[in-house]
Parts: C-alpha cells; sequence; structure tokens
C-alpha cells in the first residue's frame, strides 16, 4: 500500500508540534508497517526542502486557499507524477483541506481556532472550518489525537462522523528516556546561575491558550516562599506582546528567563534539571511536552481541562488552570517536598512508558489497511 503522506510541517527546518508528530509517526511507521511505502509530500513553505520530500508545484498560501474554496486540483493530479501514484491519502496536520477521490484519511490535531477563536487570532480559521468539512463529508477514517480533539470533532461536524473516528495517543521517543549528557546546558543563553533551582515552561509559541500571564502570576506568588527561578523555552508566537509586557514588569522579572527555541538534547536537559514543569494551559490537542517531561524524569504540574488529564493520568498535579492560588501552591509544593516531587517523577516515567511512537504507528497503519 502507498501512502501519500500530506504534511506542510515536514517541510520546515525546526522540527516541533505538527513537525514533531509527522516526523516521529513516520519513523515509526517505516519500522512497524512493511506493508504500508509513505510517500512524504508538501507544498511550497522553505527553499531546500529535506531529501526524499516531494514538494507540489505550489506554494502554502496559495494552495491552501484555494485548496479551503474549492475540491480541485486534486492532489493525485498534482502528486502522481511526482511521487508516484499513491493509494490513500493521508491529511497529516489538517490544517485544510486536501481533496481527493482516493481513500482518505486526516489526523485531527486541535481544533482551537473554531472552538476558542478568541485565543487564535492570526489563525485562519475559514482554512480549519473547510478542513472539518471535508474530513466530515469526505474522510474515510478521522485520527484524533486525544478523546478531547474527538470530543469536540463530533461537536463541531456531529454525529454522522463518530463511527469514523479513532482516538490513537501520540507517543513519545527513547531519545527522552535517555539521561542527557554534560555538556547538554553549555553555552546556552538565558539561563539562571548554574547553582540557581528553577522552575521550567516550554512550547513552541508563546501564545494566549498557554495561559503564561496566570502561570507567571503563580510563580511571583510562590516565588515569596521559594529561592526558585523560572525558565521559559520556546519562540514567540501570535499575540504574544501582552505576555513578553508582563514577563518585563514582574516584580521577579529577574527571576525569569528566556532561552528561545532550544535543541532537543538541550530541551531534555531542561527537564531533567528542573524543579518541576508547569504546563498549566486552557487548551491543548494533545499536550506532548507532558510525555516528554516526563521521559526526561521532570515533575510535572499540568492543567485539570481539555485532553492535560488524559495524557497525565494519576503522574502529574493537576490544577484549575484559571486558579492562580492554585498554580502557585503546587509550585511551593514542588519545590519544597522532596517525597512528593521524587513520586511523582517516578510515576511520571512510568506513565510516559505506556505512550509509544511505534503503539501510535501501528493503530494509524491499521487505518490505513482499513480503507484501502
Amino acid at each position: 500500500m502507498r501512502v501519500l503522506y500530506y504534511s506542510d510541517a515536514l517541510a520546515k527546518r525546526r522540527r516541533y508540534g505538527l513537525g514533531r508528530y509527522a516526523e516521529e509517526l513516520a519513523d515509526a511507521l517505516h519500522s512497524v508497517a512493511p506493508d504500508v511505502t509513505l510517500a512524504p509530500a508538501a507544498a511550497r513553505v522553505e527553499k531546500d526542502p529535506p531529501a526524499g520530500l516531494t514538494v507540489l508545484p505550489v506554494g502554502r498560501r496559495p494552495l491552501a486557499g484555494l485548496w479551503g474554496a474549492l475540491p480541485v486540483p486534486r492532489a493525485e493530479w498534482l502528486a502522481d507524477r511526482r511521487a508516484g501514484r499513491f493509494d490513500v491519502l493521508h491529511n497529516v496536520d489538517m490544517a485544510y483541506p486536501v481533496p481527493t477521490r482516493r481513500p482518505e484519511v486526516v489526523t485531527v490535531h486541535d481544533l482551537g481556532p473554531l472552538t476558542h477563536p478568541e485565543w487564535f487570532s492570526r489563525s485562519r480559521p475559514r482554512l480549519k472550518r473547510a478542513a472539518v468539512a471535508r474530513a466530515r463529508d469526505h474522510a474515510d477514517a478521522i485520527v484524533c489525537v486525544s478523546q478531547a480533539t474527538a470530543d469536540a470533532l463530533v461537536g463541531l461536524a456531529g454525529e454522522r462522523v463518530a463511527d469514523r473516528v479513532r482516538v490513537i495517543h501520540e507517543g513519545v521517543g527513547p531519545f527522552f528516556f535517555c539521561p542527557p549528557a554534560p555538556a547538554d546546558l553549555d553555552g546556552l543563553a538565558g539561563l539562571p546561575p548554574d547553582d540557581a533551582p528553577f522552575f521550567l515552561w516550554t512550547g513552541s509559541k508563546l501564545n494566549p491558550r498557554k495561559n503564561l500571564d496566570r502561570i507567571v502570576a503563580g510563580f511571583e506568588r510562590a516565588a515569596r516562599h521559594i529561592p526558585h527561578h523560572f525558565v521559559l523555552a520556546g519562540g514567540v508566537g501570535w499575540d504574544a506582546e501582552a505576555v513578553l509586557e508582563t514577563l518585563r514588569r514582574s516584580p521577579v522579572a529577574d527571576r525569569i528567563h528566556r532561552t528561545g527555541f532550544v535543541s532537543d538534547a538541550q530541551l531534555r536537559a531542561l527537564y531533567r534539571r528542573a524543579t518541576g514543569f508547569l504546563y498549566v494551559s486552557r487548551l491543548e490537542g494533545f499536550g506532548l511536552p507532558i510525555l516528554e517531561a516526563m521521559a526526561a524524569g521532570g515533575a510535572v504540574v499540568t492543567s485539570s481541562v481539555s485532553s492535560m488529564p488524559e495524557v497525565a493520568g494519576d503522574a502529574a498535579l493537576l490544577v484549575d488552570p484559571l486558579d492562580v492560588d492554585a498554580i502557585a501552591d503546587a509550585t511551593v509544593r514542588l519545590a519544597t517536598d522532596a517525597d512528593l516531587a521524587r513520586d511523582l517523577r517516578v510515576r511520571g516515567a512510568a506513565r510516559a512508558r505506556t505512550f509509544s511512537w511505534e503503539r501510535c504507528a501501528r493503530a494509524v497503519a491499521e487505518v490505513y489497511r482499513a480503507v484501502g
């Protein structure tokens, strides 16, 4: 079976979020599904695309806009000569519809732009809405990365999609379980002094749904009682100006640090070294950093809403993301209760081992076989 594995995230140099999912799933499929041949494809995004990726002869923006309005040109018209004839199309990102008359699978990661548009002012809800409509009317199977995402999809698209939905959790690779090298953080700017304990937040982008204003407020209250610093690793997303201003004006601004983007090796070392990982978002399609932190030996504080309890189970402290006092209390507890922190690290590592990309890939391959 030949699968057109369509993901614009594969055309980008930095692999996080959707890129992490697309790459890890593809690698695992190669290992566990020898009867499935992937043909990775994407619209033109950046110069010098990775080797082995079929780049369609149209840029991402015009192609997404066209496909958001019309079901032509079909993917097979653009891809067959370049990638070889495919049997199944997998729209891995589902950022916009990808029309085809062949069997079609889509992965739904996050419906936030439609369910909470106030947190996504620079997104393109029209394209996401068109992608949901395409999945509702044409997809043979719909992979949702969490039950929370599946419930949101059925709420938007209606019960008619329910029998085509498969909840298949993401995984975490063996890399994050390995001990970091002593030199992994050498030269990384934006860290507190070597002897200073710190809490960590990381994410692909700073944006409103990440709830950083309340996380920072909770850290400020906790900082009255503990000597810790707070490290934020990740880029700057849309509507980040208010968050950046909050960081600048914080009464403990000298204890808040930003590193920008970090490598996987640096990220693993930060997870391991931090006293705790504060990932108290308001909405997540899955919440992969929770698993990565647990695998790396981190103690996690996360939200009691959206997909995060589904991922964390009983291996993290769950708090109401709107309750600043609860965030502060969890932060102080991790900093002052060594037994609690140790217990969370042990339970977190065990929890992370129940999620693997190989398990995810086997389930996705079964979806391919069922529709193809």
